[in-house]
């Protein structure tokens, strides 16, 4: 067994690595003005890694992971301010955290995929909320009715989207990242985690394949219409 200070610094800097690649992933990898109605909406995959990290080491370390690349982001490529920083840091912990947190009571792949599921739930049930309270502080122009407006049409397929597609990309990464990590010594799998049968493995990997594709094009066609 590895002692105490030796684990907690093999999680301190997986944990520093997973931060610094959501942030270059979130800074790189963009789709803006997804909606036309709705130009301030960008989707990036950033909440992909946190949520990896909330697999990895639970919802606390996801809740970390959300507030310190929220101000990260604040502090260099982010327009919005502390306001912003704040909705950005929401948003990735209501989902990741959601996840993270029933993926630690059932460390299997039903786990994982009932706690993506109710993790795109509450994030967007979340954001609908935030967003009608805090869009019209900083958007010129909106007001609580424009934003009401924009509830069904924009802001609840948009979030819907981004979350499902988030969730169906970890589920294509996670074990990819595991065997990484492991392979690098700063990961062991817990003794919690269950493996499952091969056929379940491919029928979920194909199925977030498609979704994954599937919810790509539509933000595409969405953007571009």
């Amino acid at each position: 067994m590895q002692p105490f200070s030796q684990n907690r610094t093999k999680k301190l800097t997986t944990l520093a690595m997973l931060i610094a690649m959501a942030f270059m992933v979130g800074a790189t990898f963009r789709i803006r003005h997804v909606f036309a109605a709705a130009p301030f909406l960008t989707y990036d995959p950033k909440d992909v890694v946190i949520l990896i990290g909330g697999f990895l080491f639970g919802p606390v370390s996801a809740l970390l992971m959300s507030v310190i690349l929220a101000f990260l982001e604040m502090a260099t490529v982010s327009v919005t301010g502390f306001i912003g920083a704040i909705m950005n840091a929401l948003a990735s912990a209501s989902f990741a955290c959601t996840a993270a947190f029933v993926y630690s009571k059932r460390r299997n792949i039903q786990g994982a995929v009932v706690g993506l599921a109710l993790g795109c739930v509450v994030a967007t049930a979340t954001m609908l909320l935030w967003n009608y309270a805090i869009i019209p502080l900083y958007v010129p122009g909106a007001t609580r009715e424009s934003v009401m407006a924009m509830m069904i049409p924009v802001l609840l397929p948009f979030n819907l989207i981004k979350t499902s597609l988030n969730a169906a990309i970890a589920l294509l990464l996670y074990k990819k990242v595991v065997a990484a990590l492991k392979a690098a010594g700063l990961y062991a799998e817990q003794p919690t985690e269950k493996t499952h049968s091969r056929t379940l493995g491919r029928i979920v990997t194909v199925s977030a394949a498609v979704i994954a594709i599937a919810l790509i094009v539509l933000l595409l066609v969405i953007r571009n219409s």
